[in-house]
């Protein structure tokens, strides 16, 4: 039963940022897709005996916003209620992000802390800085986490569930 629940760890947080993107897609706003992990099935004839992922996947969702902005984000579910632990990010999806914020992309990651039934925003440059400081600091205690207190909380808005692209700085869209 823990695998199962595992598995399914994020599903229905994962299920709402689908809904949003339907609402960005059908107002015309912002075309985003969820990225799927590529697998390596084995059979034994036409059974199969196995599957695993033939390689690590960038982000969960890429898109195109309007006026043709890229963005690529995670999306992370955790039952700490003082911010996202720094040990659910891979390091893979650090170096993307990143690797995408040097070229203009706008990176972040979307986050639900259960506990609080809360669902917030996280802008890329704050994930990498945690990373960097956790990286640096890691005996020590403290440094394992993104506190909630520089998150942003994301709402529904404009009959968007869980509109996050509202919650993008820097001026680069204007939704």
């Amino acid at each position: 039963m823990k695998n199962r629940q595992m598995a399914n760890k994020g599903m229905m947080f994962e299920k709402e940022v689908i809904r949003a993107n339907e609402g960005y897609l059908n107002r015309g706003i912002a075309l985003i897709q969820k990225i799927s992990t590529p697998w390596k099935v084995i059979r034994n004839g036409k059974k199969i005996v196995s599957a695993f992922p033939e390689g690590k996947s960038t982000l969960d969702f890429r898109g195109t916003v309007k006026k043709g902005i890229s963005i690529s984000f995670d999306c992370k579910e955790t039952l700490e209620t003082k911010g996202l632990p720094l040990k659910n990010i891979e390091p893979h999806q650090i170096e993307y992000i990143k690797n995408a914020l040097e070229v203009g992309e706008v990176a972040f990651i979307l986050c639900y802390i259960v506990p609080l039934n809360k669902r917030f925003y996280i802008d890329g440059l704050t994930v990498v800085q945690f990373w960097d400081l956790w990286q640096r600091n890691k005996r020590k205690r403290g440094y394992n986490y993104i506190p909630v207190e520089v998150m942003e909380e994301v709402k529904s808005r404009k009959g968007i569930v869980l509109d996050y692209l509202k919650a993008l700085k820097r001026g680069e869209l204007d939704v």
